[in-house]
C-alpha cells in the first residue's frame, strides 16, 4: 500500500536500516531481518530486553551479524535466543553470530520434541550455545512470560503442539512444533509462529500434510483474553514463508490482523513461496485461488483485507508453470528488512530498508519506506490526529 502516509525512497547502495525513535519513550521494536529463504526476527522491548527468534539460513556474516551490529547499537549480547523449530533455514546463522562475539545472556530456547542427532545442528546450534553466558539449549516452557519493559510482555503461547490453555495437539511434523510468541504492549498485539501449520482448508485451496495448530492458537488467545474478538491482532507473522501449509482463512478470521509480514527469499522453486492461495485472499479485492474439489472460496470464513502485507524479499517466480493458486505470488510490499515500532498507544510505524538479495549479495535494490498505521484500539480525534496514521 502506497499512500500519502507512506514515504519511499530508492537507493542503490547497501546500508543497514537505522531507527531514530520519534516517540516520547523508547518504542517496542520488531525487526524482520532479510536472511533470504529463512527467518530471523529481533524483538527489542522498551527497556532494551532483546529476543532473537530464529537466526536465518544465510551465513551469519552475510546478513544476520551485520544487521545485529547496527540494530543493537554496539551491544555485544542479546538476552534470549529462541529457535522456533529445528530446521536449517531457522538455525544456520546462530554459530556465526556467536563467532562474531555476540553473546546470549539469559537463555537459549527450543521446543520440546524427539532428540535430533545431526552434525549440522550440533555444529551450528547446540555446540555454540553451550559456550554462551546462557549455557546449553533448554526446552522453552509454555506459559513463560517475559517482561519487555513499560508494561510490554512476551508470552509463550505454544510449543510442540502444547498450548497455554492446556490443549495438546498431536504433532509429528517438525514445523508444527514451532514456538508461538505473543507480544502485548498496551493497545498493540502481535503474534509470531515460525512454520506452524494451519491444516488443509478446501475452500481456500490450502492442501498440506501439516495439522491445524494455528486455529487452536487463535482460540487460546481469545479464551485467555489476550486478544478480543472485535480487535484481534495489529500485526501478524505469515507462517512458513507463505506456504499453503499455514494461514488458513478460518484462522485469519479469528485473529483479525491489520498488517502481515512474510519472511521469504529466492530461489525457492522447490516450495514456490509465498503461494497465491495464501496471499491473494489476504490482500486482493478479487482473490484468485484454486479451491479443492467440491468446494469454493465463498464457503470460507469472511475476513477483512489487510491494510498492508510486507515481504522481506521476492519469492521465486521463474519456476515451472503451476495451476492458478499454486504458483508464487509476490503480492506483498517487497522491501528488505522490515522494522515495526510502536508506542503501544496510538500507532504502529513500519519502516523498510530496501536491502534485497541479488546473486547472493545484499544490495539496496528495493524501496526504503515508512508508513504509520493506527492501532485498533486508538480512536483518532480531530483532523490533526486523524492524519497521522491510516
Amino acid at each position: 500500500m502506497i499512500s500519502k502516509l507512506m514515504v519511499c525512497r530508492l537507493f542503490l547502495s547497501l546500508t543497514i536500516l537505522s531507527l531514530t525513535p520519534t516517540f516520547a519513550m523508547e518504542p517496542l521494536q520488531i525487526h524482520y531481518i532479510n536472511t533470504g529463504q529463512g527467518g530471523s526476527t529481533l524483538i527489542i522491548g522498551p527497556d532494551g530486553t532483546s529476543v532473537l527468534y530464529d537466526f536465518g539460513v544465510k551465513f551469519g556474516d552475510i546478513a544476520l551479524v551485520l544487521y545485529l551490529h547496527s540494530a543493537l547499537s554496539g551491544k555485544k549480547q542479546i538476552d534470549y535466543a529462541i529457535l522456533s523449530h529445528r530446521h536449517k533455514d531457522h538455525y544456520y546463522g546462530y554459530k556465526d553470530m556467536i563467532d562474531a562475539n555476540i553473546n546470549v545472556r539469559v537463555a537459549n530456547f527450543e521446543p520440546d520434541g524427539p532428540e535430533l542427532d545431526s552434525s549440522l545442528i550440533n555444529r551450528n546450534w547446540y555446540e555454540p550455545a553451550s559456550k554462551t553466558l546462557a549455557g546449553k539449549v533448554r526446552t522453552i516452557p509454555v506459559g513463560l512470560v517475559v517482561s519487555l519493559g513499560d508494561g510490554a510482555t512476551m508470552h509463550v503461547i505454544a510449543a510442540n503442539g502444547r498450548l497455554l490453555d492446556g490443549t495438546q495437539v498431536d504433532v509429528n511434523d517438525e514445523n508444527d512444533r514451532s514456538i508461538v510468541l505473543f507480544i502485548n504492549y498496551k493497545n498493540f498485539q502481535y503474534l509470531i509462529d515460525g512454520d506452524l501449520g494451519g491444516g488443509t482448508e478446501r475452500c481456500s485451496g490450502h492442501e498440506t500434510t501439516q495439522v491445524d495448530v494455528q486455529t487452536f492458537v487463535a482460540k487460546t488467545l481469545l479464551n485467555e483474553k489476550l486478544i478480543t474478538a472485535e480487535n484481534g491482532l495489529d500485526a501478524m507473522h505469515i507462517a512458513h514463508h507463505g506456504s499453503e501449509s499455514s494461514t488458513p482463512l478460518r484462522y485469519v478470521s479469528l485473529v483479525k490482523p491489520e498488517v502481515g509480514i512474510v519472511s521469504v527469499g529466492n530461489p525457492n522453486c522447490k516450495y514456490r513461496h509465498p503461494r497465491r492461495d495464501v496471499l491473494s485472499p489476504l490482500i486482493e479485492d478479487v482473490p484468485k485461488v484454486t479451491s479443492l474439489s467440491g468446494s469454493s472460496l465463498s464457503q470460507c470464513p469472511r475476513i477483512n483485507r489487510f491494510k498492508a502485507l510486507y515481504q522481506t524479499d521476492l519469492g521465486s517466480e521463474s519456476c515451472n508453470t503451476m495451476p492458478t493458486g499454486k504458483e508464487t505470488l509476490n503480492a506483498g510490499f517487497v522491501s528488505g528488512d522490515i522494522v515495526l515500532t510502536t508506542d503501544g498507544i496510538k500507532a504502529l510505524k513500519v519502516s523498510t530498508s530496501g536491502n534485497l538479495f541479488f546473486d547472493g549479495t545484499l544490495s539496496r535494490l528495493g524501496p526504503q519506506c515508512e508508513t504509520t498505521y493506527c492501532l485498533d484500539e486508538y480512536n483518532p480525534t480531530g483532523d490533526s490526529d486523524a492524519k497521522t496514521c491510516i
